[in-house]
C-alpha cells in the first residue's frame, strides 16, 4: 500500500517526482514486481515553438498485485511551465531493473557534398546548421536575474552579439583560384565565399555612427581572439559602410530591439592575411561533434589547406518570431575545397617527393623517348580513389545529437560510381545520397572510367577581371573588365575599397574602347547608379559603389587614374618591397539572376625608401659624435705639461729605473731592520 500513496502523492508533484519516487518505491518493496520504465523524450518538433507555458498530460498505467488484487492507477494532468516535457510510460515486467530510454534532439544540422569537377579535381562542401534557444530581446545573456542556457548554440558567440549589439554576422576566410571557366560557379553561388584573405561585415544596433563604429570594435577584436586572426589591425583606415552591397537579398525583417536606435551595415577586410590551420580549428571547436564524429572528423587542416582552393565562412543571424515575442540566433558555417586528386593522391603515397620509375612513367609514344627523355601524358583519365585517401582518414561515426543523421551526397555523371564503405562492405543508393551509421567507420569509394565527364557545370553569368595599369612611383590607373557570356543583359553592383593613399580620381572614369563592345555607347548609358566616398589620409579608405548594366555577349572596360601618397618611415611593412595587397573588388548580379563573386587582388608598389640610409646614419652619426667626445675627454681629464718634464716622468717610467727604485726600496728595508735587530740585541 506504501506505494499506491506515493504514487498518488506523485500526482501532484509531476513526471519528475514520479520516477524518482517509483524509484525510491522499488529499493524499498524487494519483494515486489519490477517496473519497466520507457522515457520517450521528443523533440523533433519546429524547435521555434513558444517556450511559455504549456500543459503536458502524464496517463500513466501502473498495474501490479498487492494482496492478489489488480489495481490501476492514472496519473492526470500536471503543469509544468517554461519547458517541454517527454512522455512518461511505467509498464509491469517480470524482472527488478528500470530502463530508462531517452530520445533527445537538437537543431543540428551537418551535411557533405561532393561533385567532381573537370582536369580531375574535386569539390567538397560541408555544410553545418546549428540554432539556440530562444531568448527575450533587449535582455543580455549576463543578466544575473536569468540564466541562459546553450544547448549546440556556440556558447562564445552570444556574450560578443549582446556586447555588441549585432544582428547579423558574415566572416570568410579564404585563399586560393577558382577556376570559373573550368569550374562554373562558385558554391553557393558565391554568397558564402569571400575575397583572398579575411573578410568580415556586420549589421549592428546602433544610436549613432560613431557608437556603432566602438561597437563594431570591440566585435572584431572580439572574433580576432576566437579565431586566431589579425582582426585587431581593423580600424577607420579600413572600414567602410555599404550603401547598396551586402544587403540580405531575401525579404527577411532583421529584428530592432531598440526602437530608438538604428541598424548599421559595416565592413572590412585584410587581403593579406595567410588562412592556416589556427583558423580552422577554432572553427571545429564551435560545432558540438568537436571534430570527433560525423564529417568533421575529415577536417585536417594539413588536407585543407593543401587544396587548391578553400573558403570557411560563418554565418550567424537574429531571428524573432511575433507569436511568441522571442528570438532566438541561426548559426550557418560552410568548409568549401577544391582539390586536386592525382596530387594529392600522389602525396599520400610518397610523402616525400622521389622520381617515378620508369615503368610508371607515362610517355607520348608520338614523341621521341628513350630512358632518359620522356614527353609524359596528362594523367589518367580512369581510376579510383576514396575520401580517405584524399583526407587520410575515414568518417567516424555519425552526429549522435542532431535528428537527422549526417548524410554524404555525392554529384556525378552517368559514367562514375558512388558506394559508401561500411565493415568493409559496398553500398550503393539510387539517388547517390548516403546517412551514416553510429559508432561506425565509413568511407565513400568513387570510381569511373573516364573522369573528364563530370556534371555539366552552371556557368557564370558575369565573368570580372581587374589590372593596374600605368608606370612609375607617382601615379597610376586601375582597369576593371566585365565580360557578359549570356543573351541578355546582366545588373550588377560593383563595390570597391580602396586604401587612402591611392587618391584616384574619379573624373577620369571613363569606358575604353573595345571591338567587342556596341558601338556608340557611352558610360552613362549603361551606369545607373554612382555612390563615392573619398579617402582621408590615415582616417577612412576610398569607397566606390556603382550600379551597372552589362549588355548580351558584350565585353566592357572601365578605367581610372590615381595618385599614389607617400608614407610615413613607420608606416611600412617589413617587407616593404614586396608591395601592398589591395583587397578585392566584390560583384553582385542582381539580373537576371542572383550571384556574387570577387575578383583576384591587387599588389601595389609604392615609393620605398633606402631602408640602409637609416643605418649609414647611426654608424656615421656614432663615428662623429665619438670622436668629440673623445676629444673634449682628453681636454678636460688630462694635464698639460711642458716637453722636458714629460720626458723626465717618461725617463722615470722605464722598465730599469722601476727595477732599481724598487732594488732600492728593498735594500733599505733590509737595512733598517738589520739595525732595529742590532739595537734589540745590545738591550
Amino acid at each position: 500500500m506504501r506505494l499506491i500513496e506515493m504514487v498518488q502523492l506523485i500526482g501532484i508533484a509531476g513526471w519528475t517526482g514520479l520516477l524518482s519516487s517509483v524509484l525510491g518505491a522499488v529499493e524499498a518493496e524487494t519483494t515486489s514486481s519490477g517496473l519497466e520504465l520507457d522515457q520517450d523524450i521528443d523533440l523533433r518538433g519546429d524547435f521555434n515553438e513558444s517556450l511559455g507555458d504549456h500543459k503536458y498530460s502524464c496517463n500513466s498505467g501502473l498495474v501490479f498485485n498487492d494482496g492478489g488484487s489488480e489495481t490501476e492507477i492514472e496519473v492526470t494532468e500536471t503543469v509544468i511551465e517554461d519547458a517541454p516535457q517527454p512522455t512518461i510510460f511505467l509498464k509491469r515486467e517480470d524482472n527488478d531493473s528500470i530502463i530508462v530510454e531517452d530520445q533527445i534532439w537538437y537543431p543540428y544540422r551537418e551535411h557533405l557534398s561532393i561533385k567532381p569537377l573537370p582536369k580531375n579535381y574535386l569539390l567538397t562542401s560541408f555544410d553545418f546548421d546549428t540554432q539556440s534557444n530562444e531568448f527575450v530581446p533587449g535582455k543580455p545573456s549576463t543578466d544575473f536575474d536569468d540564466y541562459s542556457h546553450y544547448t549546440v548554440f556556440p556558447k562564445a558567440f552570444k556574450p560578443i552579439l549582446d556586447q555588441t549589439s549585432t544582428r547579423q554576422l558574415h566572416l570568410r576566410f579564404t585563399r586560393g583560384f577558382w577556376d570559373a571557366e573550368s569550374w562554373g560557379r562558385l558554391p553557393h553561388n558565391g554568397f558564402e565565399s569571400g575575397g583572398s584573405g579575411v573578410e568580415v561585415w556586420a549589421i549592428l544596433e546602433a544610436d549613432s555612427k560613431d557608437s556603432a563604429f566602438r561597437q563594431w570594435k570591440t566585435l572584431v577584436n572580439s572574433l580576432s581572439g576566437l579565431f586566431c586572426a589579425s582582426m585587431n589591425f581593423i580600424d577607420g583606415s579600413k572600414t567602410t559602410f555599404p550603401v547598396e552591397s551586402f544587403h540580405p537579398l531575401d525579404d527577411t525583417t532583421l529584428p530592432l530591439f531598440d526602437q530608438n536606435k538604428k541598424l548599421y551595415l559595416i565592413r572590412a577586410a585584410l587581403a593579406n592575411e595567410p588562412i592556416c590551420t589556427e583558423n580552422l580549428t577554432p572553427l571545429l571547436k564551435l560545432f558540438p561533434t568537436k571534430g570527433k564524429s560525423g564529417i568533421t572528423t575529415l577536417l585536417d587542416g594539413h588536407k585543407v589547406f593543401d587544396s587548391s582552393w578553400h573558403s570557411l565562412s560563418v554565418d550567424i543571424s537574429t531571428d524573432c518570431y511575433e507569436q511568441t515575442d522571442r528570438c532566438s540566433h541561426t548559426l550557418r558555417a560552410h568548409v568549401d575545397m577544391v582539390i586536386n586528386v592525382p596530387k594529392t593522391l600522389a602525396r599520400s603515397e610518397n610523402p616525400i617527393p622521389k622520381p617515378l620509375p620508369g615503368d610508371k612513367l607515362r610517355c607520348d609514344l608520338d614523341k621521341p623517348y628513350d630512358a632518359f627523355h620522356c614527353f609524359q601524358l596528362p594523367y589518367e583519365t580512369e581510376g579510383s580513389y576514396s575520401l580517405s585517401q584524399l583526407f587520410g582518414k575515414q568518417i567516424q561515426g555519425s552526429s549522435l545529437m542532431s535528428e537527422e543523421p549526417s548524410q554524404v551526397c555525392v554529384e556525378i555523371a552517368d559514367n562514375w560510381n558512388s558506394f559508401i564503405q561500411v565493415n568493409g562492405s559496398l553500398f550503393a543508393t539510387t539517388d547517390n545520397c548516403f546517412e551514416l551509421k553510429d559508432f561506425q567507420q565509413q568511407d565513400i569509394y568513387f570510381e569511373s572510367n573516364n573522369t573528364n565527364e563530370v556534371v555539366d557545370v552552371e556557368p557564370v553569368p558575369v565573368y570580372v577581371s581587374r589590372s593596374l595599369t600605368g608606370y612609375g612611383q607617382d601615379r597610376g590607373g586601375l582597369r576593371t573588365v566585365f565580360v557578359n557570356p549570356q543573351d541578355e543583359p546582366v545588373t550588377l553592383i560593383y563595390f570597391e575599397s580602396l586604401p587612402w593613399f591611392m587618391r584616384i580620381y574619379l573624373s577620369t572614369m571613363h569606358l575604353e574602347n573595345n571591338p567587342q563592345s556596341p558601338a556608340n555607347i557611352s558610360l552613362d548609358d549603361i551606369l545607373q547608379s554612382t555612390y563615392y566616398m573619398p579617402a582621408a589620409d590615415r582616417v577612412r579608405p576610398t569607397h566606390l559603389e556603382y550600379r551597372i548594366t552589362i549588355p548580351a555577349n558584350t565585353t566592357l572596360a572601365v578605367s581610372y587614374q590615381f595618385d599614389k601618397s607617400l608614407l610615413q618611415y613607420a608606416e611600412y611593412p617589413p617587407d616593404a618591397n614586396h608591395g601592398f595587397e589591395i583587397e578585392s573588388a566584390v560583384i553582385t548580379v542582381i539580373e537576371p539572376t542572383t550571384y556574387q563573386l570577387r575578383t583576384a587582388t591587387l599588389l601595389l608598389l609604392l615609393s620605398t625608401p633606402d631602408f640602409s640610409m637609416p643605418y649609414n646614419v647611426i654608424i656615421l652619426t656614432s663615428t662623429v659624435m665619438g670622436l668629440i667626445f673623445g676629444t673634449l675627454f682628453n681636454l678636460l681629464v688630462k694635464k698639460m705639461l711642458p716637453v722636458e718634464e714629460a720626458d723626465k716622468i717618461q725617463e722615470g717610467n722605464n722598465l730599469k729605473n722601476k727595477i732599481q727604485t724598487l732594488k732600492g726600496r728593498m735594500l733599505a728595508k733590509f737595512n733598517l731592520n738589520r739595525q732595529e735587530v742590532k739595537k734589540d740585541l745590545k738591550e
